[in-house]
C-alpha cells in the first residue's frame, strides 16, 4: 500500500495545468432579456442570449447554437445590438462584438456599472447604476455627450428611442416619472408627470407617437408623447409588468410578461384580454420580442429557456413553435452517458432529467419530470397546483446500464426524502410508471435508499438503504430477488453509502457508516459477507472502474482508498482535500483519479505514483 504526499508544485496555482475551460453546457439564458436582431446577408433573425460571462447567438430558423462569445473578465450586465454589432457591458466596461466572437470597439469611462445599452444610430447610449448617461461614437471609441442625474429624484430604469423622433429619447425612472431629451442639443425637451410607480419598460407601439410603459404596480399605459396624454390603461393582475411587444404583422395585439412567468395577450381594438399563457415559464418573464411582420414572439426567463411562439390559432392564441431550455436549478448529480464524452446525464433541483449532448444543441433531451403519477401529470384539463403535488423530490443520485438499453428501462434513481426508486429509459426518453420498494420499507417509511447501482449486464438494480440494507431487484419486472445480509439482519450498521458489482455478478460490494466494506456473494443472498475490510472512517460513496476492477472508495475524513476488486485489498490511499468529498471518477484508462470536494478544489491523482499532478480551484 502506498499513501500519497501532496505536490507543491501542483497546488501553487489555482488554474489547471492539464484542463482548459471549453464551453457552458445546458445554460440558455439568465435574467438579462433575449436581444433579437436581423440579418439582412441571412435573412434571419438572430437571438442573443446571456450565460454569465459569455452570450450565445441562436439563428430563428432552426433554434441552433451559431456561436458563443469568448468570456469576458466579469459578468455581463447588459445586452443589446443593431445591425452591425452586438454590444455588451461586464461591469464598468462595453464591448462591441462583430459576428459574435471578435471584439471591433471598447468604451471606457463609467464608474459604476451598465444596466442600459441602445444603439442610436453612429452612437451608443449607455446608462450606468449611478444614472450617468454617456453618448459614445461607436467608430471614434469616444464620448460625444454626457448627462448626469440624481438618483433620489430621477433613476433611471428604462430608455427607448421613439420612432421618428430625430436625434430624442425618452428616459423613464423608478420615481414614475418621464423625460424627454434632444442628444443633439444636449437639451431636455418636456418631463411627464408619470404615474408614481417605477417604470420597468418602455416599449415604442408601431403608431407614432404612442408608447407602451410597463409599470410596477401592475399598469400598462399607452402614452401619447407629443400630446401627454394616456390612450389606455390596463392592469396586469399577474404581478410587475416586466415586458412588452406589439405585433406589427397586422392585428393589433400586445403582449405583456410578468414576474409569474405567465404572459397576457391584449387585443389593443377591443381594449381587453385576447388570451393569456399561463406559465409560459417557471420565472419571471425578463424579454418579449415579436418579430417583424411575422407572428413569431420570443420570449426568455432565467428559468434557463429561450422560447419561439408563434400565433397561428383560431382563437388567436399562441402556442410554443420551438424551445432551447436546460435545468431550471442547478445540478446536483451528473455523469457521463455510455462510454464516449457525447453525452452528459444530469439531474437537478427542478425534479427533472436531462441528456446534454457535448457537440450539438440539437441532440439534447428531457426525460421528463420525476412524478409519482404519470397520468395525472399528463392531463390537461387539471389545475397545476393538483399536478404538482404529484411532483417527486429532485434526484440526489442515480446508476445507468447499457447492455440492455433498449429492451427495458436502463436508469435507476433515488429521490431526496422517499423510500421508492424510480426508473427511466434512455432509449424512449421518458420515465416509466415502475417503482421498486421493498415490502418492509412499506412498512416502515423511515427506511430511505442511499445508493443504487445497475450491473453491467442490466438485469438487476442493487440498492443501499439508510437502514443498513442491501437488495436486489429485476429491473425488467421490478421484483424484489433478495436482500444481503446474516440471519435476515441488515448487511450493515447504519447507513449503507455505497455499493457495485463486478462484471461478471459473481461478487457484491457495499460499504456503510460502519466503517467497513463487505463483499457478498451475487446469487446467495441472505448468507455471511465472504469478506469484511475495516476503514479508517466512514464511507461517503463508492466510485468503480470495471475494466480494471478497481474500486474507489471515498470516506468522511476527505481522503480515497482504492480498493483492488479481485483481491479485495487497500492499494493506495489518497490524502490532501480539506472539504467534504462531492464526487470522483477515473480516466479511461484508470491511471488518473480526479476528485472534487466542498474546499472548492478539484485534483488530479496520478495512481500508480500515488502522487498529485494537478489541482485547480473553481471559483463561483
Amino acid at each position: 500500500m502506498v499513501e500519497s504526499t501532496p505536490s507543491s508544485s501542483s497546488t501553487s496555482s489555482n488554474s489547471s495545468k492539464i484542463f482548459l475551460r471549453h464551453r457552458a453546457l445546458g445554460y440558455v439564458s439568465n435574467h438579462l432579456p433575449v436581444v433579437a436582431r436581423f440579418i439582412r446577408r441571412r435573412k434571419e433573425t438572430l437571438f442573443v442570449t446571456c450565460v454569465g460571462k459569455a452570450f450565445h447567438v441562436y439563428g430563428c430558423n432552426h433554434f441552433k447554437l451559431l456561436s458563443v462569445s469568448p468570456q469576458h473578465e466579469d459578468d455581463i450586465t447588459c445586452l443589446s445590438s443593431d445591425f452591425f454589432h452586438i454590444y455588451t457591458s461586464a461591469n464598468n466596461i462595453i464591448y462591441a462584438w462583430r459576428r459574435g466572437i471578435d471584439i471591433v470597439g471598447t468604451y471606457k469611462g463609467h464608474t459604476s456599472p451598465v444596466h442600459l445599452i441602445l444603439p442610436f444610430g453612429p452612437h451608443l447610449i449607455s446608462v450606468d447604476e449611478e444614472s450617468n448617461v454617456k453618448v459614445w461614437d461607436i467608430k471614434a471609441e469616444e464620448t460625444y455627450l454626457e448627462l448626469s442625474f440624481d438618483n433620489d429624484t430621477f433613476k433611471i430604469t428604462a430608455i427607448c428611442h421613439p420612432s421618428t423622433y430625430k436625434n430624442k429619447i425618452l428616459l423613464g425612472s423608478s420615481q414614475g416619472g418621464m423625460e424627454l431629451w434632444n442628444l443633439k442639443s444636449s437639451k431636455k425637451i418636456y418631463s411627464f408627470e408619470g404615474w408614481n410607480s417605477c417604470v420597468n419598460v418602455l416599449e415604442p407601439s408601431p403608431v407614432v407617437d404612442i408608447i407602451g410603459v410597463g409599470l410596477s404596480n401592475k399598469k400598462i399605459i399607452l402614452h401619447n408623447i407629443l400630446t401627454d396624454e394616456s390612450l389606455m390603461e390596463f392592469i396586469q393582475t399577474w404581478g410587475p409588468v416586466t415586458a412588452l411587444s406589439f405585433r406589427t404583422d397586422g392585428p393589433p395585439m400586445m403582449v405583456s410578461g410578468s414576474n409569474t412567468g405567465h404572459l397576457t395577450v391584449w387585443n389593443l381594438e377591443d381594449r381587453q384580454v385576447e388570451n393569456q399563457i399561463k406559465k409560459a415559464h417557471r420565472k419571471v418573464v425578463t424579454g418579449a420580442h415579436f418579430l417583424y411582420n411575422e407572428p413569431l414572439l420570443v420570449t426568455s426567463s432565467p428559468d434557463n429557456t429561450l422560447k419561439l411562439w408563434i400565433f397561428d390559432k383560431a382563437d388567436g392564441n399562441g402556442r410554443l413553435l420551438r424551445i432551447r431550455e436546460g435545468h431550471s436549478a442547478p445540478p446536483n448529480y451528473i455523469q457521463f452517458y455510455g462510454n464516449s464524452s457525447d453525452n452528459i446525464l444530469s439531474a437537478a433541483g427542478d425534479s427533472t432529467l436531462r441528456i446534454f449532448n457535448t457537440k450539438s444543441e440539437t441532440s439534447n433531451k428531457n426525460l421528463g419530470i420525476a412524478s409519482a403519477n404519470r397520468n395525472n401529470l399528463k392531463r390537461k384539463n387539471r389545475l397545476e397546483k393538483m399536478n404538482e403535488k404529484f411532483i417527486l423530490p429532485p434526484v440526489s443520485q442515480f446508476s445507468f446500464g447499457l447492455a440492455r438499453e433498449k429492451d427495458w428501462n436502463n436508469i435507476a434513481a433515488i429521490h431526496t426524502g422517499k423510500n421508492k426508486v424510480s426508473l427511466w429509459s434512455f432509449y424512449k426518453s421518458k420515465m416509466d410508471d415502475m417503482f421498486l420498494v421493498p415490502e418492509r420499507c412499506k412498512q416502515a417509511k423511515q427506511s430511505k435508499p442511499t445508493c443504487v447501482y445497475i450491473t453491467h449486464c442490466g438485469n438487476f438494480v442493487l440498492i443501499g438503504y439508510s437502514s443498513g440494507h442491501v437488495d436486489r431487484f429485476n429491473i425488467q419486472s421490478g421484483a424484489h430477488r433478495g436482500s444481503y445480509g446474516h440471519d435476515n439482519q441488515p448487511g450493515h450498521v447504519g447507513g449503507v453509502r455505497g455499493v457495485v458489482s463486478d462484471n461478471l455478478n459473481q461478487i457484491v460490494i457495499s460499504g456503510g457508516n460502519d466503517q467497513t466494506v463487505k463483499v457478498w456473494h451475487f446469487k446467495q443472498t441472505g448468507k455471511p459477507p465472504l469478506r469484511s475490510i475495516k476503514l479508517d472512517n466512514g464511507i461517503s460513496f463508492f466510485r468503480t472502474h470495471q475494466e480494471s476492477s478497481m474500486l474507489a472508495v471515498c470516506l468522511d475524513d476527505f481522503t480515497v482508498n482504492i480498493i483492488d476488486i479481485d483481491t479485495c485489498t487497500i492499494i493506495r490511499k489518497l490524502s490532501g482535500h480539506m472539504g467534504q468529498l462531492t464526487d470522483a471518477d477515473f480516466s479511461p484508462d484508470s491511471r488518473w483519479l480526479i476528485t472534487a470536494s466542498m474546499d472548492c478544489t478539484i485534483r488530479v491523482w496520478d495512481i500508480p505514483s500515488s502522487q498529485l499532478i494537478d489541482c485547480f480551484q473553481v471559483i463561483i
